[in-house]
């Protein structure tokens, strides 16, 4: 069983620690959050970033003068701040990773965007990667996910 299970999605990253049993047979190995390590860290939106809105515009000269009409593009804005998003969720996942120590640990994280987590991810932490479950579980209680991942132990 890794030690550390860091469940991520674009908007945050949970990191989970293994606690295996102790001797007295009622500590059962379980699974606990570190207080404090939750990472929000929420894509921004179109808005957030452009004031106004796709259309058609001047091309130049005054607002007397007759002209042609351009039309405005968001030029893959979109794809660009989605691509900025998962970089920082890479970086973030990348610190969690270095300050355990890079022990072997397993990632949860949703399947459309794996690949391009694990091209971004440092390359420290993607070495020290031992498993990769896909789905985002960062919203699930600590209940269901040892019911999840701890059904061997």
């Amino acid at each position: 069983m890794q030690k550390l299970i860091v469940i991520a999605n674009l908007g945050r990253v949970r990191p989970v620690k293994f606690k295996p049993a102790g001797e007295d047979p009622q500590d059962k190995a379980h699974l606990c959050e570190v207080p404090g390590s939750t990472v929000e860290l929420r894509p921004q939106s179109i808005t957030q970033v452009v004031t106004d809105r796709v259309g058609r515009f001047r091309q130049s000269g005054s607002h007397e003068q007759q002209g042609g009409m351009s039309y405005g593009e968001e030029h893959h804005l979109q794809a660009e701040l989605a691509h900025q998003a998962l970089e920082r969720i890479a970086g973030t996942i990348g610190d969690i990773v270095a300050s355990a120590g890079y022990p072997a640990w397993r990632l949860v994280f949703p399947q459309e965007l794996l690949p391009s987590l694990r091209k971004a991810l440092p390359a420290a932490a993607a070495l020290a990667l031992s498993e990769v479950v896909t789905g985002d579980l960062t919203q699930l209680p600590l209940a269901e996910l040892e019911k999840r991942f701890l059904n061997g132990h």
